[in-house]
């Protein structure tokens, strides 16, 4: 049976090269902050490609990982850290070709840096400075671990400790599906 998406879901589609996606939305209901997003609907799916960093025009069918321990505050901001990166990102190719498969997935100095450069961004933008992107160049991997990443703390269960710019949809994948505490894998989306 096909998975239906909830807001958070990761997708990745492993043909070719692969590509990912992150369902986001709005929250729907009566739930308090606190309380987990097993409710939270999914109202699109950003992802980067060749037409640039986008909502929907996802056709493709993927496995969906569903985040265990998340709170509809936290979703909700990873959802909109998302957003933000797709309003001032541009699909980066170069960056995808030569950046994903130079250096190492790790999450090491290079990916703290570059975290911490974009934090800082997001705060001036939070505090109502002049609105900068967040990340300008991204690719899909990238800018899902991102949002993970932005929204939030390096010690919760969903902080993916990956180098977003070094690592491929295959690497995540590799990452979530060792992760069974905090991910589970839900089964296949199909558009």
């Amino acid at each position: 049976m096909p998975v239906t998406l909830q807001a958070g879901d990761i997708l990745i589609n492993s043909d070719k090269f692969g590509h990912v996606g992150l369902a986001i939305g709005n929250w729907q209901g009566n739930r308090s902050a606190s309380s987990t997003a097993t409710h939270c609907a999914c109202m699109a799916i950003v992802h980067a490609t060749n037409s640039g960093v986008i909502l929907d025009g996802w056709g493709q069918k993927a496995v969906v990982f569903r985040p265990l321990q998340l709170s509809v505050t936290e979703v909700l901001a990873v959802s909109k850290i998302a957003e933000e990166i797709r309003n001032g990102a541009q699909y980066g190719a170069a960056r995808a070709v030569f950046k994903s498969w130079t250096g190492s997935s790790s999450y090491g100095k290079g990916a703290r840096e570059r975290l911490d450069k974009y934090r800082s961004r997001l705060r001036m933008n939070d505090t109502g400075g002049t609105a900068l992107s967040i990340v300008k160049n991204v690719f899909c991997s990238e800018l899902v671990i991102l949002a993970y990443q932005l929204a939030l703390n390096e010690d919760h269960a969903q902080f993916i400790r990956l180098d977003g710019m070094h690592s491929l949809p295959s690497t995540l994948k590799t990452y979530l599906t060792g992760r069974s505490n905090a991910w589970r894998m839900e089964g296949d989306y199909v558009p």
